[in-house]
């Protein structure tokens, strides 16, 4: 029996460090009675239109709002937001992405940003990682206990829109798990003929348009920029509603 054990522990360690490359598509399971979550994101915003040092993102002309948490559609399988397609950023990260939307208008003025996220409450990010916590993928999402820097105003979940309003193919789509979904994948997917040079292409520019207006993106996912190092960001910034 205790060889037993041992043997299903050592396939489970083994499925730990390797199931990244072995399911790539990992989505996790949807729940029988989706929520919505109101209050809490009500109460939120609340609290954001009372600080001076946030800002609601709007004004930008080539910039998209499409949040997959502000409706059914996305890996926790809840409405997080209720619906609400309403963005928020501290006033430093809404500088930096109208930097960014300058020069995508400059470098291709026929694309436009399409934002995923900005700021997010703990509370959310608490439904998020209830998804996917004591899992082999539960690291890919924050803990809110330290707070993720979207909780700060002061990271942005974007991608790009072509001339007809398609979504430029960075060859998984935004909330993959898959362990390609950031560059610190990109060389082996392309090795393996998951990537083609065309996405990696597409990810670079993306990246080189955010790094230009000074955003940093995250290694494991092409769609999440920081507008500072996460560190200084947690030592110099506060959040609205503390979880």
């Amino acid at each position: 029996m205790f060889r037993i054990i041992g043997k299903l522990f050592f396939v489970f360690l083994a499925f730990n460090s390797f199931a990244q490359d072995t399911l790539p598509l990992f989505v996790p399971v949807k729940p029988e009675k989706p929520l919505m979550f109101c209050s809490a994101q009500k109460e939120w915003i609340a609290a954001v239109e009372q600080r001076e040092d946030w800002v609601e993102v709007k004004g930008i002309s080539n910039l998209v709002i499409q949040m997959p948490y502000a409706t059914f559609d996305n890996f926790t399988g809840h409405n997080v937001y209720c619906g609400i397609q309403r963005a928020f950023l501290h006033k430093d990260g809404m500088q930096k992405l109208r930097w960014a939307a300058n020069s995508l208008k400059k470098q291709e003025p026929n694309y436009k940003f399409i934002l995923f996220d900005a700021g997010r409450s703990n509370q959310a990010q608490e439904v998020l990682r209830t998804a996917v916590r004591g899992t082999p993928w539960q690291h890919f999402v924050s803990s809110p206990a330290r707070g993720s820097i979207h909780a700060y105003g002061m990271a942005v979940d974007v991608g790009l829109l072509n001339e007809n309003n398609e979504l430029v193919d960075m060859g998984l789509p935004f909330d993959s798990f898959a362990f390609y979904a950031g560059k610190k994948g990109e060389q082996q997917a392309l090795e393996q003929g998951l990537l083609t040079e065309t996405q990696v292409k597409n990810r670079e520019f993306l990246r080189s348009i955010m790094r230009q207006s000074g955003w940093i993106n995250l290694p494991s996912e092409w769609w999440h920029f920081n507008a500072a190092p996460a560190d200084s960001i947690r030592a110099k910034y506060t959040q609205p509603l503390p979880f």
